[in-house]
């Protein structure tokens, strides 16, 4: 049993460190204010760029290229930048 045990606890910080060392940080829900673009991005006010993951509410944003708008989702961060999923959005009037 004891063996069996110290094999679960290495496994256990084994997946921590890779999780760590991986670049991923996993936010929680935010509002974000910005422009659609063409790439399938969003470009906030502060020019930061959120990749827009590929869901429902995100195909829907895509039809609104060139518009600002105000979306809320979660955003994930990784070594290849930003990627939210949104769960609603708005589109601003100008």
């Amino acid at each position: 049993m004891h063996k069996n045990t110290k094999r679960f606890l290495t496994g256990i910080l084994i997946l921590s460190f890779v999780s760590l060392f991986a670049g991923f940080a996993i936010g929680g829900d935010v509002t974000i204010v910005g422009t659609v673009n063409d790439d399938n991005q969003i470009v906030d006010d502060d020019g930061t760029v959120y990749d827009v993951a590929d869901n429902e509410k995100g195909e829907e944003l895509m039809e609104h290229a060139g518009k600002k708008i105000q979306v809320k989702g979660t955003v994930m961060e990784g070594d290849d930048g930003k990627l939210i999923t949104i769960t609603s959005y708005t589109v601003m009037d100008e």
